[in-house]
């Protein structure tokens, strides 16, 4: 397993999990269980704290060659997955509203950086994704 693949399961995992636990607390949240709430959003927030320590301390590749251009075309083809998952991303979250509140409705603009945080959460994921798929598709055919 090279550096790259290291580095997606860690993004992946982390953000499964910080994933689930956000919906946990949303759920708790919804039942009013204030206390559990907190407890969960911060677990999140340690989850995900986790996963990029992880990603940014996975060590370089000991040796003369670290990637080759099959890794390049990997890598290309995973900028491309995160560029279409945020594209689509910015698409739903710019007509979700219209759907939520109706035309007439209105949003708080305190909402609009969520926009962007959750645009970059999604490249990240879907390149993470992208880059495991793509390395399992070709460790199978060699």
């Amino acid at each position: 397993m090279n550096r790259e693949q290291k580095r997606a399961w860690a993004i992946v995992c982390s953000m499964s999990l910080a994933a689930f636990l956000c919906v946990a607390a949303l759920v708790s949240r919804h039942l009013e269980l204030r206390g559990l709430t907190i407890l969960l959003f911060g677990a999140a927030a340690v989850v995900q704290g986790t996963g990029v320590v992880a990603c940014l301390r996975v060590k370089p590749d000991k040796g003369a060659v670290t990637s080759d251009e099959r890794d390049k075309q990997i890598e290309k083809n995973a900028y491309l997955a995160g560029f279409g998952a945020v594209y689509l991303f910015v698409i739903v979250a710019s007509f979700a509203p219209i759907a939520i509140f109706g035309e007439k409705g209105s949003l708080p603009v305190t909402w609009c950086p969520a926009l962007l945080i959750g645009a970059g959460f999604c490249q990240a994921y879907a390149m993470s994704v992208a880059t495991l798929i793509q390395y399992g598709r070709e460790g199978k055919d060699e």
